[in-house]
């Protein structure tokens, strides 16, 4: 599926702005890890792009996340390893290979780069990970992101932290016109 096409569906199945916003977001960092471990960007940016497809209907249910998504995923013919990946982004049994792991460091950093963005005059650009390691020690900055999902990156894709905050910040600075944070 090619990103415009993947796109159209995303507009169609995201009941909120801040949700496109937010799967943009985890998109291009995904894209980036992809580089990173020389995989296939697009496959990667797929699963980043799809991981909370489900989100907006699936909020109160979170038994139920993942799967919707998985469903409309497998209707419109993507690729099964993208559809385990976001059924790996909300249960864990589907964390099988280093994409399904990575989409879960990938949303989690996301949510806090994009906050940490949102607080800055220059948004996005210019954004350093010394910057973003002290929001991530403040609990009280973006509460919502789990702060285990970020800094485990090391354990679970053999990444260390501050590369891993390096890479997620050039992979949010490549989508961040796209969601207005340039």
């Amino acid at each position: 599926m090619d990103r415009a096409t993947a796109l159209a569906l995303v507009r169609e199945k995201a009941e909120k702005e801040t949700t496109v916003r937010h799967l943009i977001s985890v998109e291009g960092v995904m894209r980036a890890l992809a580089r990173r471990f020389g995989e296939d960007e697009e496959l990667w940016g797929l699963a980043g792009l799809f991981h909370d497809l489900d989100r907006d209907r699936t909020h109160d249910d979170p038994d139920r996340h993942g799967f919707l998504a998985a469903e409309w995923l497998r209707e419109a013919g993507v690729d099964d390893r993208v559809v385990n990946a976001v059924l790996a982004h909300a249960h864990e049994a589907y964390r099988t290979d280093r994409m399904s792991r990575a989409v879960v460091h990938a949303d989690a950093v996301a949510g806090l780069l994009v906050a940490a963005a949102l607080v800055r005059p220059e948004r996005a650009r210019g954004m350093k990970v010394s910057s973003v390691k002290k929001k991530l020690k403040e609990k009280a900055f973006a509460p919502g992101v789990n702060r285990e999902e970020v800094t485990s990156v090391e354990g679970s894709l053999g990444l260390p932290l501050d590369e891993f905050l390096a890479v997620a910040i050039e992979g949010l600075q490549e989508v961040a016109a796209e969601i207005d944070l340039a």
